[in-house]
C-alpha cells in the first residue's frame, strides 16, 4: 500500500508546506524562488525541495482526511486504513532497512532507528512548483545589455530631419529643425553652462617662504644647552581600563564538509539568516551558540546549522533532544553537506 500512500503524501505536499505522517515522521517541501545563474548565464524557474523530519510525528489530521475522502468512508475507517499502510511501511524497514514511496524517494532506517530520505528529483512535488517552465539561456551583449531584445527596442526610433533650403537669394541659408533637436541642443548647453567653473578664479600665485637656522654656537647663546623632557605620566594597573573582546558572529562554511548538519532555518538572504540567528541566541541557553551557516549546492539559499556531527546516528540524537526542548522549533531536518 506504499503506493496509495505515497500518491496523498504528494497530493497534500501541493497545497501545504508539510504532511505528518502519524508515528513516523513528516514530509517538508520547501520552495526556492526563480533566479539568474551568472556562471552559466541561464535563468533557472521557480522549484522545490523535499525533506524528512523524524520529530513531527504527531498527526495533523490531513491524511486521515484524505483517506477518507479517496476511499468515501468516515475519518475513523479512513484512519484505520491509513494505520494499516504506515504499519506495512514501517515493516519493510525494519526488515530490508529501506523502504520506497513511487513519486516521493526513499526512506532509509539505520540501525540505531533514526530515517533518513532521499527524494527523488522526478517528484510531481518537485517539478510542479516550476510551473512547467524550462531554463532559459539568457547571454549578455557586450554592452550589459540582455541578448533578448524588449519590445521599445526591437521598434527603431525614428530619428529627426535637419533640412537645409536654400533660397533664391544666394546670401541666406535657411535651416529647417524639429523642435526635438532644439530641445536636445538646449539641454546639452544648460549642462555645459552648470558645469563652467563660475566664481573660480583661473589665476595661481605662488609664495615662499625663508627660515633662518643658527648655527649650534649661536643656538647655544639663544637657547642655553638644557634640552626639553618630557613629563613621564605614571598609570596604576587598576586604573587602565580593560579592552572588552567583541563577541564572535556566525560562522559561514566556504566549503562542503561532509558532515551532517541540523538544519533550522533556510533563507534566501543573509541579512534573514543574520536576523534567525540572533533571535535563536535569545530563545535558546548557551548549549546552542556553535552556529554555522553555508550556501545551498544551487548558492541561492543560505542554510542555517545548530550543530555538526561525523555520523547521521548524532545529530538525529542531537535533533530529538534539541526538539523536545524548544517543540517551536519542530520543523528542524538533518542534511549531510556533501
Amino acid at each position: 500500500m506504499s503506493h496509495r500512500l505515497a500518491e496523498q503524501i504528494t497530493s497534500l505536499l501541493l497545497r501545504h508546506p508539510y504532511v505528518v505522517v502519524p508515528e513516523l515522521g513528516g514530509f517538508i517541501r520547501q520552495r526556492i524562488p526563480a533566479y539568474y545563474d551568472e556562471a552559466k548565464s541561464v535563468v533557472v524557474p521557480p522549484k522545490a525541495e523535499l525533506h524528512f523530519s523524524q520529530e513531527l510525528s504527531h498527526s495533523d489530521g490531513l491524511l486521515e482526511e484524505s483517506y477518507a475522502t479517496l476511499l468515501g468512508v468516515s475519518v475513523r475507517r479512513g484512519r484505520l486504513a491509513l494505520e494499516e499502510d504506515i504499519k506495512e511501511l514501517r515493516h519493510a524497514l525494519i526488515q530490508e532497512s529501506s523502504a520506497e514511496l513511487p513519486g516521493l524517494g526513499t526512506l532509509q532506517m539505520t540501525p540505531s532507528g533514526s530515517i533518513s530520505f532521499t527524494p527523488q528529483a522526478s517528484s510531481h512535488a518537485v517539478l510542479a512548483a516550476g510551473y512547467g517552465y524550462a531554463p532559459l539561456s539568457l547571454s549578455l551583449l557586450a554592452g550589459g545589455r540582455s541578448a533578448v531584445a524588449t519590445p521599445a527596442e526591437r521598434i527603431p526610433e525614428p530619428q529627426p530631419r535637419t533640412e537645409v533650403r536654400t533660397t533664391k537669394s544666394r546670401e541666406y541659408i535657411q535651416l529647417r529643425l524639429p523642435k526635438r533637436s532644439i530641445g536636445y541642443i538646449l539641454a546639452v548647453l544648460a549642462s555645459v553652462l552648470v558645469l563652467m567653473p563660475w566664481g573660480r578664479g583661473a589665476e595661481t600665485g605662488r609664495g615662499f617662504q625663508t627660515a633662518y637656522l643658527p648655527a649650534d654656537s649661536s643656538a647655544e647663546k639663544l637657547f642655553g644647552t638644557a634640552t626639553l623632557e618630557e613629563p613621564v605620566v605614571e598609570v596604576a594597573p587598576d586604573t587602565i581600563p580593560a579592552v572588552e573582546a567583541e563577541p564572535e558572529g556566525l560562522r559561514y562554511l566556504s566549503e562542503p564538509d561532509g558532515r551532517y548538519h541540523v538544519i533550522v532555518a533556510t533563507e534566501p538572504t543573509k541579512e534573514r539568516i543574520e536576523g534567525y540567528y540572533q533571535t535563536l541566541l535569545a530563545q535558546t541557553d548557551s548549549t546552542y551558540r556553535d552556529m554555522q551557516a553555508f550556501y545551498s549546492n544551487t548558492g541561492k539559499v543560505i542554510r542555517l546549522s545548530l550543530a555538526s556531527f561525523a555520523t547521521s546516528a548524532e545529530a538525529y540524537s542531537f535533533l530529538e533532544a534539541f526538539v523536545k526542548k524548544y517543540p517551536t522549533y519542530k520543523t528542524t531536518w538533518v542534511l549531510h553537506n556533501t
